[in-house]
């Protein structure tokens, strides 16, 4: 299966990640002064020398997709930005509403793909804000990655679109809102089945 390699600017975004790697960067100062200076290969861990740093955990309830395929899928973090990660910038009078999800087979041992155009985020004002910018379904994602991909991975990671059984997989989604848009209360939802909803809380969404 051929990887898809990609940047992963939206990584500073995760505000307890970066936490976590502080604790590493100290622990590669000190293995410098000892002369034996730890080395983190593309994707992997290094070892027990370090402060493994963590992702967020997982927000609230899973939500589960039922299409083609049927997977899981839950929210870390959420946040409004103007830096994408691999689209053009946001148009004139709107941002983007950034997730980044958790995505796993259920059941877990198949191999699937999980089209974010299966997924959108509803707010408020969506319904009065629509237009030809905002939509009602995602407008992109990055390429699937492993955790440790997201945690060690840096711009050498090589995303996937197709998941494997049995693996536990990352990306950040966007959808354009309205700069001015009401998203107090906002939900994930899998929007595949016409007049069926199933939707889980988005949780707190930071500005960039």
């Amino acid at each position: 299966m051929r990887g898809v390699r990609v940047g992963i600017p939206l990584l500073v975004l995760l505000g307890s990640v970066a936490l976590a790697a502080c604790g590493s960067a100290d622990a590669d100062a000190g293995a410098a002064q000892a002369g034996t200076t730890p080395s983190l290969g593309p994707g992997k861990y290094a070892g027990d020398d370090l402060t493994r740093p963590t992702l967020p955990a997982a927000r609230g309830p899973v939500l589960h997709v039922e299409n083609t395929y049927t997977y899981t899928v839950q929210v870390l973090d959420a946040m409004t930005t103007l830096s994408m990660p691999s689209d053009p910038p946001p148009p004139a009078g709107t941002t983007a509403l950034v997730l980044l999800l958790r995505v796993e087979a259920d059941p877990p041992e198949r191999r699937i793909t999980a089209p974010i155009q299966h997924l959108s985020i509803d707010y408020p004002s969506r319904r009065q804000d629509l237009n030809q910018y905002i939509g009602t379904v995602f407008d992109g994602r990055e390429p699937y990655l492993t955790e440790d991909q997201v945690l060690f991975g840096g711009d050498g990671a090589e995303g996937v679109d197709v998941l494997e059984a049995n693996t536990v997989y990352y990306t950040w989604a966007w959808q354009l809102v309205s700069e001015k848009a009401d998203l107090e209360g906002a939900s994930l939802c899998d929007v595949s089945i016409a007049g069926k909803e199933n939707c889980i809380p988005v949780g707190t969404i930071r500005a960039d």
